[in-house]
């Protein structure tokens, strides 16, 4: 029987977000998104009661001008691209900070730059709390003192953000 800790740290390493170019390039409607996004963002909702994306959380969404509005009710590649990085950093952040963090006017060519160094982020930080929970079991630490390291990890990411979001600097 594999131990729920390897199991979650494996289905880390092998969940991704999907590339641009993997994204539709039709038009979706609504019912279409939700499915959609529900099967991408599966790590996200583990056997939870709450839905991660529901038709009434995306025209939320639209409303509060955190994503731009859809073309005739159909979402594009750019409205997925949008939902996607929306529904991840809601896992931790406020629709406040995503906002900042997610510049609503950019044409199609912005969003694909910015929704591809998102997976690539997504990506790396992955990978840095896979090996993370690799070396804590290699190192033979306690397993009850991870979610506490993790909460801890967790607060500062948050502190660390709030701060940044709140003294923006020109340099990348």
């Amino acid at each position: 029987m594999e131990d729920p800790l390897q199991s979650w740290e494996a289905q880390l390493r092998t969940y991704a977000l999907p590339e641009w170019d993997n994204l539709p390039e039709l038009e979706l409607y609504m019912d279409q998104v939700v499915l959609l996004l529900s099967r991408y963002l599966t790590f996200f909702s583990q056997g939870e009661d709450e839905k991660i994306i529901t038709p009434s959380i995306v025209n939320n969404y639209v409303r509060m001008k955190i994503m731009p509005p859809p073309n005739k009710k159909r979402y594009g590649r750019t409205h997925i691209a949008y939902l996607l990085m929306i529904c991840t950093l809601k896992q931790s952040l406020s629709i406040a900070a995503i906002q900042k963090l997610l510049p609503l006017e950019l044409d199609e060519d912005e969003v694909r730059s910015l929704y591809t160094r998102f997976v690539d982020i997504y990506r790396a930080a992955a990978t840095h709390f896979s090996q993370i929970v690799r070396e804590s079991q290699a190192g033979g630490q306690e397993r009850d003192s991870l979610p506490a390291g993790m909460a801890i990890l967790s607060c500062l990411s948050k502190s660390l953000t709030d701060y940044l979001l709140k003294y923006p600097t020109d340099t990348p």
